[in-house]
């Protein structure tokens, strides 16, 4: 018998923290992949880390941009710690200098793409770093 014809087999979705203050973005990911990953939302950088911190997502969609604590510093502190340092770090941003992106893999960044990028492509990326 194959496994994945029985109820309920393959119905657990990968937690995706959206950590963006833009209320649009989050709006825009909900609608474009909502249904495939179990979303949590963070609209300022103090809410996304202790979000990371008490959520425990597979994967983080980081904005660098946002009030009282930017990407770059979370990025930093959750790959520093033990707990958290496994989570995928997507930085998706609006900061599309090379100097940017390098600062963004230096602090633990798994990808960093920049916005505006096409949701299916954004999809395609989340998969390629989920187990």
């Amino acid at each position: 018998m194959d496994v994945n014809a029985l109820p309920g087999a393959g119905t657990v979705k990968a937690k995706v923290l959206i950590a963006d203050d833009n209320r649009m973005v989050h709006q825009l990911y909900s609608g474009c992949f909502g249904d495939q990953f179990d979303l949590a939302h963070a609209y300022d950088g103090v809410e996304a880390l202790f979000m990371a911190v008490d959520q425990m997502p597979d994967l983080i969609l980081l904005d660098i941009m946002m009030p009282l604590l930017d990407g770059r510093a979370i990025c930093k502190q959750l790959k520093k710690h033990p707990k958290t340092a496994k989570i995928k770090i997507i930085m998706v941003t609006a900061r599309d200098s090379q100097s940017d992106r390098l600062i963004g893999f230096e602090v633990g960044a798994d990808d960093y793409i920049e916005k505006p990028c096409h949701p299916d492509f954004l999809i395609r990326c989340i998969k390629k770093h989920l187990p």
